[in-house]
């Protein structure tokens, strides 16, 4: 991920070091031990999801840094580390002098993934497909997915109300997935998933 992050950077900016600095800062975040989900490894699993739908992006390197930077902020108190995440992605990419109009993409990418909600823009909607591509996943990795959600949440007595009203609000949607890419290949499994995920809540 390194490579290709560094990659979609190099034509705007030379400055290794601050690059270096901005990675470690991204690594540092994701590596933080109260995340049991929200990891490098499902920023890889994000990362190849994007590679499915790569030739479908009209910005694919501005998906990528929105991608690595989505999570880079996740333990809030208020409810807004969507927002946080895109206000770090935005000081990270400004210095590094990525495009201003570009960096708005990033942002909006980002925000996005706080409905997943359909969106005008097919990049986007590709981009919370891949996000939300986990759903659709088999048996034995949807259940680490979700056992990881919950050890993220420690032993809150709110959690499995909270966690219920979200896995029905994707089910109460036309579609979970809003491209025919991964409509077609993970919407069926996804919604057994989540049904199975809700009845096993107390």
């Amino acid at each position: 991920m390194k490579e290709t992050y560094f990659l979609c950077l190099k034509p705007y900016t030379s400055d290794i070091l601050l690059m270096e600095s901005c990675w470690n800062e991204i690594i540092a975040s994701y590596s933080d031990q109260r995340r049991s989900y929200h990891t490098l490894i499902h920023l890889q699993h994000f990362s190849d999801q994007l590679n499915l739908c790569k030739d479908q992006l009209s910005d694919y390197p501005t998906a990528y840094l929105a991608m690595i930077y989505h999570d880079i902020v996740y333990f809030t108190m208020d409810g807004t580390n969507e927002e946080k995440s895109a206000i770090v992605a935005a000081g990270h990419l400004n210095r590094l002098h990525y495009p201003a109009d570009l960096i708005s993409l990033c942002s909006e990418m980002i925000l996005a993934t706080k409905t997943h909600a359909g969106n005008s823009s097919s990049d986007i909607n590709y981009f919370i497909d891949a996000d939300m591509s986990i759903l659709g996943a088999d048996k034995g990795s949807y259940a680490k997915y979700a056992a990881g959600i919950r050890k993220e949440y420690g032993d809150s007595i709110y959690f499995d109300r909270g966690r219920k009203q979200i896995l029905q609000h994707f089910l109460n949607m036309e579609r979970i997935f809003k491209t025919d890419l991964f409509f077609d290949k993970y919407e069926h499994q996804a919604r057994k998933n989540i049904q199975g995920e809700i009845d096993n809540l107390s």
